[in-house]
């Protein structure tokens, strides 16, 4: 491969005049294309096509729509984009409408199909008042901006890495490339820019890793760069399992073409021919995303030999994850990409030195890779406009949980965490009255758990989370209400972690085996006072895991010892105000003549009911507390608290 350093920087070779030239003819094309996006000829439907949106029936609102099309013979198209971020009314669709003005609706049921056709028609406001979210585009006078939607109060202005999303078709490379994709690679090859200056643009720039770790980024990239050989790989942590987090599929559903570039970008500048994208198998949407991208690029000479008619070459493969979480550790992925089994190895030697196929490597996360181009296109200076003095730009976060508004949001670094809660409409109970915050998730099974009186304190920065001995992760944060003890929460994390142990350390996989053992005993309300040190214990042996996925398991743990001691003590007690943990409650049947109770009996999975209609009871000896019997006659079923067995108090 010919290096980008081959030519003195900033000179324009005939090469780099032919680049220059390739690029330009691509973006005329482009333009043309997306300036009839933009401003179509005649009204124009977009559905919403992302997993989320998918899995709220919108592929089954886009059927109705073309179908009424069809029949009526209406002068209206329809497209795809990326839902804009507010997940909580998918299915979504928006409606472009020759002048600019583009209005987006939701949640649309296949009944408003008919109304949806006649607003496209009549122009904006004129069928659905009911369903619009917000202006994206244009002005009509009557409807407020998306950017004024309370959801989006936190985001800046103007977004940065999905300023496209809700805007083009993901699918187009046009798309991209008239909104600015591949500027950065063009500038770097034509004028042959040093690899150093890519690298040290983003030292500048503050730019950090966004799977959780934040190491720089620029010094990361110079450590690949000075090792030993010509074969080096660039590598894409695609292998997002953190439960509440969606943010690398927002990205590769969205913007394809941005992490492509960044990865095409990091391959000139640490001296890499090849790229890998590990990508969870569990994202089928995002690998068919991916793929049709990588191949679009292809044909385009924006990939491969030759890339923009230069004498430099990059490839990139996507490879699909069987579904361990433990691939999610930089080693583990490398391994499983060379076809050995999913492990994580021992450092040193580090990924940069011994990577994929024991050659020199970089892993990064999707978002890091894909917030490079705009960094390069732009100043570094532009980019730390935002953010904190310790951790500048902006980062995608995803928020579920116990909220009126689950979604995501591009955010940038400081942002007060409390101002986020408010902007996803607070807490809500299931029956959709306003609750309390109880507890805050961030970082996975992984991360941390913190109590609701941090949340004043906490800004998306990761100091702000180390002196509750948390972090930050990855970009998902669960706002949970009061609802649920925090030992159940603390049972599904501990399972989870012992089920997903590579089984590598007897330490990590036999201590979470015990961990989980002590957890559900004491849901089971056969707590003992030992079990606090136990835990300890337990925490203590697992730093002697080789990796972090061992080393991190006992920190939702060790948090709740640390900020929910009282709930924890209870709990030893056998005390539950929440009643969800299964030893503290029992059923009890409040009313004979609800007629669903009927359908309860029939639905017990133990079979549990006895007696006839009119007589039933629940016989608690063999119940398995599914609560599926509650989630049919909620009004016939309820939980009692079992009576406290006597403490045994010491006389000193």
């Amino acid at each position: 491969m010919v290096s980008v350093d081959s030519a003195a920087s900033g000179t324009q070779t005939n090469e780099g005049s032919s680049v220059t030239s390739r690029y330009n003819e691509l973006v005329r094309v482009a333009d043309e294309e997306f300036k009839y996006w933009l401003n179509p000829l005649q009204p124009r439907i977009d559905v919403a096509n992302d997993t989320s949106s998918l899995a709220n029936g919108s592929d089954r609102i886009e059927q109705i729509l073309k179908q009424a099309v069809a029949e009526s013979g209406a002068t209206i198209g329809i497209g795809h984009v990326h839902g804009y971020g507010i997940q909580s009314v998918h299915p979504t669709v928006s409606i472009t409408w020759p002048n600019g003005t583009r209005i987006l609706y939701g949640p649309v049921t296949p009944e408003r199909c008919s109304d949806l056709i006649q607003e496209a028609q009549d122009g904006p406001n004129s069928h659905l008042q009911d369903l619009v979210i917000g202006q994206i585009s244009g002005e009509s006078g009557e409807i407020a901006s998306i950017r004024d939607h309370p959801f989006f109060s936190c985001e800046p202005d103007e977004r940065r890495l999905l300023a496209n999303l809700g805007i083009t078709d993901p699918d187009s490379l046009n798309h991209a490339i008239a909104t600015g994709s591949y500027k950065a690679t063009a500038r770097i090859i034509g004028r042959r820019m040093p690899e150093g200056r890519v690298r040290d643009s983003l030292i500048a720039a503050g730019l950090t890793g966004r799977g959780g770790a934040s190491f720089p980024t620029g010094v990361k990239w110079n450590f690949l760069a000075g090792a030993q050989g010509n074969d080096h790989y660039v590598v894409c942590n695609a292998d997002e399992g953190d439960p509440g987090a969606w943010v690398n599929r927002v990205v590769m559903e969205g913007e394809p073409h941005s992490l492509i570039e960044g990865m095409l970008i990091a391959g000139l500048a640490t001296g890499s021919r090849t790229g890998f994208i590990y990508l969870r198998d569990e994202y089928p949407l995002a690998i068919d995303r991916m793929e049709r991208a990588i191949q679009n690029a292809i044909n385009n000479q924006l990939l491969g030999k030759n890339i923009l008619g230069s004498d430099l070459e990059f490839n990139l493969r996507v490879i699909r994850g069987a579904g361990a979480y433990v691939c999610g550790e930089e080693t583990g992925l490398l391994s499983s990409i060379q076809d050995s089994r999913g492990m994580p190895r021992v450092k040193p030697p580090f990924p940069a030195q011994v990577g994929v196929f024991n050659l020199p490597s970089n892993v990064n996360n999707v978002e890091t890779y894909a917030t490079v181009p705009m960094i390069l296109r732009h100043t570094s200076d532009w980019y730390k406009e935002l953010g904190t003095e310790s951790m500048s730009g902006t980062r995608v976060f995803s928020f579920s949980g116990d909220i009126a508004q689950v979604g995501f949001m591009e955010l940038p670094f400081g942002t007060p965490l409390a101002k986020i809660l408010d902007s996803c409409g607070g807490i809500h109970t299931p029956n959709g009255e306003h609750g309390k915050l109880y507890a805050i998730q961030s970082g996975g099974p992984l991360g941390s758990l913190l109590p609701s009186h941090s949340i004043d304190q906490l800004i998306l920065e990761n100091a702000s989370f180390a002196p509750w001995d948390a972090i930050m992760g990855a970009g998902g944060i669960v706002f949970i209400g009061e609802g649920t003890h925090i030992l159940v929460l603390n049972e599904l994390f501990s399972e989870f972690v012992e089920e997903e142990s590579c089984g590598r350390c007897t330490t990590c996989h036999g201590g979470n085996q015990r961990q989980t053992e002590i957890v559900r005993r004491i849901i089971s309300g056969r707590g003992r006072r030992d079990d606090a040190p136990n835990l300890k214990l337990v925490d203590d042996l697992l730093q002697h895991s080789n990796c972090v996925h061992g080393q991190f398991s006992p920190k939702t743990m060790r948090n709740t010892l640390q900020h929910f001691r009282t709930d924890y003590e209870d709990a030893i007690a056998g005390y539950d105000p929440t009643l969800t943990l299964s030893g503290m409650y029992e059923l009890e049947i409040v009313d004979q003549t609800d007629p669903l109770l009927n359908e309860a009996a029939t639905i017990c999975p133990k079979g549990q009911f006895e007696g006839e209609a009119g007589a039933w009871s629940i016989n608690m000896s063999g119940c398995v507390r599914c609560g599926a019997c509650i989630d049919i006659a909620p009004n016939a079923i309820q939980k009692k608290a079992l009576a406290r067995s006597p403490r045994v108090i010491p006389i000193a």
